[in-house]
């Protein structure tokens, strides 16, 4: 990690949590080929992650246990801030520019496409984005955390034949309730998670957007 500036007394705060979420999802297509399209759907998945200082790892999943009929969703990534710009910092308030790079493999099938070189989405992607992130503390054990940042990377396809870009813009508010159960504590929170594939073969070329409703343990 680095810092720029001083950042006076730090924040004794949890450094470990668990999470877990449902995000209602809308998968839309944007491209104009005409085996376009079968991937697209709205709908909720179930949402998994685990974070710590400066890591957000995670996994989602949904199909028709979670009311999406045709299209099975599958993703696993995380993101990892390497750095911040520290602009105020005190004990009850602080200000910062994060410095993230993220990755994230998603796969998406359609259970009524015939057997084809485009009967699977699967795409891994590899982003940077530098943010702001605002922490502020109203009471002793009570924390709020708001979150934005925009990335833009490279995606490339799991079998190596496509390749192309994805643009994203991840932000999130979260509130922690510090030691309730001795050093344990609650989290609730909101994230918002847009990405804008842009592949060469533009069969692929989809947006995806997701608001997920997240409750975590911390400790």
């Amino acid at each position: 990690m680095f810092s720029v500036g001083s950042e006076g007394p730090r924040f004794n705060i949890p450094q470990n949590e668990f999470y877990v979420g449902l995000e209602p999802m809308d998968v839309t297509y944007k491209g104009s080929d005409q085996q376009g399209g079968i991937f697209a759907f709205n709908g909720s998945i179930i949402r998994l992650g685990y974070k710590s200082n400066g890591l957000d790892l995670f996994m989602g999943t949904g199909g028709k246990i979670t009311g999406i009929n045709d299209v099975s969703y599958f993703d696993v990534g995380g993101n990892i801030d390497i750095g911040f710009i520290t602009l105020q910092h005190s004990k009850s308030f602080t200000l910062q520019i994060p410095v993230r790079i993220a990755f994230r493999y998603t796969n998406m099938t359609n259970a009524h496409t015939i057997i084809s070189r485009y009967d699977r989405f699967k795409f891994g992607s590899l982003t940077g984005g530098i943010g702001l992130h605002l922490r502020v503390r109203p009471g002793k054990n009570i924390r709020v955390d708001v979150l934005g940042v925009p990335s833009y990377g490279a995606s490339f396809a799991s079998g190596g034949f496509f390749g192309g870009s994805v643009g994203s813009m991840a932000a999130e508010g979260r509130v922690y309730f510090d030691n309730l159960f001795g050093n344990m504590g609650l989290s609730v929170g909101y994230k918002y998670d847009l990405r804008n594939y842009d592949v060469d073969q533009n069969v692929y070329d989809y947006n995806i957007s997701g608001n997920n409703v997240e409750v975590g343990i911390t400790f």
